[in-house]
């Protein structure tokens, strides 16, 4: 590349300033350097700002904002667009950080791709406790089909492993700010059926911490899940096996919180969307004889 385009990167934050100096440190040490790193703070009540405020003073590649109450990630991502002056965008998930070449291996391959992709979305390591980081995915590069990802050979990996021109995302109109949970996908979901080109690249370029007693998985995040599927369904109406997939995904989110009626619903949601998945069957009738019986403590185990 004769010259560096800019590379704008958006990092939503909240009351997490224990972890800002890790991620702010891997975007400082990437090998290409024509970058601009926005924090939008989602009115954290840390010293978040202090922290943010050293870099700035250091690094004018720095921005800060901080939105006027907490309006979630999706809003926060949104804001940082808005913000965004560089051609390409990519985002950075405070709870993670780059490895040093990711911003240079990805924008190579945009460069040299014709036409380029949309979207390019790489590997990452995923910190697991008392071992070694693993892959998140052992697939083959390729620019993914409606066929790879709706036939479940590809799952999508969230915002900190894309590098996006910054059009195509404007043009899929960003991120919802209705869903707090579950937008990158919802993203992602838009931009395949709208036949943006996605392209995974199978090189881990970004690692993923364990944060201490974080969980995803609530009611709230649920709703959320429902919200995404109702608002896609009538485009998805043709691949059954995702759907399914999607539905038993649902049964058993609800079975773990102990919503056992609409853990059912869901799993015979699975089944009628794909029969040839006879164990979403037993799912069934296990939850039916639930009451201390020795199936419900089999099933149990096996979700």
């Amino acid at each position: 590349m004769d010259k560096q385009e800019l590379v704008s990167i958006i990092m939503p934050t909240y009351n997490r300033a224990h972890l800002l100096s890790r991620a702010i440190e891997s975007v400082l040490s990437q090998t290409y350097k024509n970058l601009e790193l926005i924090v939008v703070d989602d009115c954290s009540q840390d010293n978040t700002f202090k922290i943010i405020d050293d870099y700035i003073k250091k690094d004018n590649r720095i921005a800060y904002f901080k939105n006027k109450k907490n309006e979630g990630a999706a809003y926060s991502r949104n804001a940082g667009i808005e913000y965004s002056r560089g051609s390409f965008l990519m985002f950075l998930d405070d709870d993670c950080e780059y490895l040093p070449e990711k911003i240079e291996k990805e924008m190579y391959l945009m460069c040299q791709s014709s036409p380029p992709p949309s979207i390019i979305y790489s590997n990452m390591w995923l910190e697991t406790k008392g071992t070694r980081p693993a892959y998140s995915l052992s697939k083959e590069n390729k620019l993914l089909t409606n066929k790879d990802v709706f036939g479940l050979r590809y799952h999508f990996l969230e915002p900190t492993t894309w590098f996006c021109r910054s059009d195509s995302i404007k043009k899929v109109g960003g991120f919802d700010k209705h869903l707090s949970c579950y937008d990158d996908v919802d993203l992602l979901m838009r931009a395949i059926l709208s036949s943006e080109r996605i392209y995974f690249l199978n090189i881990a370029l970004s690692i993923k911490h364990n944060v201490e007693g974080f969980s995803t998985l609530s009611f709230k995040s649920i709703s959320n899940k429902e919200k995404f599927l109702g608002k896609h369904l009538s485009g998805l109406r043709g691949y059954k096996r995702y759907i399914s997939r999607f539905y038993y995904s649902l049964g058993k989110d609800y079975y773990k919180l102990g919503e056992f009626k609409k853990a059912k619903k869901y799993f015979w949601k699975a089944f009628l969307s794909w029969p040839l998945k006879i164990e979403y069957l037993f799912k069934i009738f296990y939850l039916n004889n639930k009451a201390g019986h020795y199936g419900f403590s089999f099933f149990k185990n096996k979700l």
